[in-house]
């Protein structure tokens, strides 16, 4: 989720990015010790990245691009490389889930260009579309937006994967979440029922068989109206649960991730209440039924976060202020 200026300005050509080799040729992930970072610099991108993935199977990041550029790779020394290519058309990135069993790389993706352009006669469209995770090379989209052709608008924010390659992606715009099962075939899986009065941007697939959703909704001022997080069976979508997390220091989440440990972690850059631009990890408790928040750290703004084999955090800076700033940093968060 995103609060920017109207993006008037067409496609962005990538023409002219410095493409420097990838430093790392790793196949696999290896229990080797990885030195990470505390701050990865990365120079002259036309990105004005939404989503950030890291891939262990090189020690990569992958950051998504809003300007409808390709999705770039980034090494651990900030060096890149443009990775996806064989697109139909140019379409603007979010949410990024990489789908290790299935070798996927699975993408929110929406249209950009028209979403924010101040037309109220259009209205974007909505995608998931799939590459395959060794070469960036697209191999399939889904239309979303198509399943509800009266929504007032589309954008595609966050993608999950679970055991079976059933995909879900989060449209913040229209408000629901579809589903792609492993055929390709979409379905509209769940409209918000909650009596939140927001939309669902993050979320992500609990092993146990369920889907957490974060709800939130921002004024024009760009500040958090409402918010919460929703429990939702994957067999039984209409038995939506609230989860129930009454400590103030949960202020919503942007993005957010469940790690190997079973907790959340999520963004929230509500910029100008007491949530501030935080990383909050929530524990859940009987079965996700509550949460209660364990970690809180204030950070520069941004929108989501990766988390690495190791449990490091590392979120995508963000400059809200402008869509083509070309400098960008990857930082490690430490609670």
């Amino acid at each position: 989720m995103k609060r920017r200026s109207k993006m008037k300005n067409s496609l962005i050509s990538i023409a002219g990015i410095s493409v420097i080799a990838l430093m790392s040729t790793a196949c696999s992930y290896t229990s080797e010790k990885i030195a990470y970072p505390k701050v990865i610099k990365i120079e002259d991108i036309a990105q004005n990245p939404e989503g950030i993935e890291y891939d262990k199977n090189d020690h990569t990041f992958l950051l998504s691009s809003q300007n409808a550029t390709p999705i770039i790779k980034v090494n651990l020394d900030g060096t890149f490389k443009p990775f996806t290519s064989g697109d139909k058309f140019p379409l603007s990135s979010a949410g990024l889930q990489v789908d290790y069993e299935r070798n996927r790389l699975l993408v929110a993706s929406f249209n950009g260009t028209e979403l924010f352009d101040d037309n109220p006669e259009t209205k974007g469209t909505s995608y998931l579309r799939i590459y395959n995770l060794n070469t960036g090379i697209f191999e399939k989209e889904i239309n979303l937006s198509s399943l509800v052709p009266d929504a007032n608008s589309y954008f595609a924010n966050d993608v999950a994967v679970d055991k079976d390659g059933n995909v879900y992606i989060s449209d913040w715009y229209a408000g629901l979440v579809y589903k792609v099962d492993i055929e390709g075939k979409p379905t509209v899986f769940w409209k918000n029922n909650s009596g939140i009065d927001a939309e669902p941007n993050g979320l992500d697939v609990h092993p146990d068989g369920y889907l957490l959703v974060s709800l939130v909704k921002v004024n024009d001022k760009g500040i958090y109206s409402e918010y919460g997080l929703v429990k939702i069976l994957l067999n039984d979508p209409k038995s939506a649960t609230n989860v129930n997390i009454t400590d103030p220091s949960f202020t919503g989440f942007d993005g957010m991730v469940l790690t190997s440990n079973g907790n959340v972690i999520g963004v929230t850059n509500n910029q100008k209440t007491p949530g501030g631009n935080t990383l909050i990890e929530l524990s859940g408790k009987n079965d996700w039924e509550s949460a209660e928040v364990i970690h809180s750290k204030n950070m520069t703004a941004s929108t989501t976060v990766a988390v690495t084999p190791e449990n490091d955090h590392y979120v995508i800076n963000q400059d809200f202020s402008n869509d083509f700033a070309k400098t960008w940093t990857i930082e490690r968060i430490e609670f």
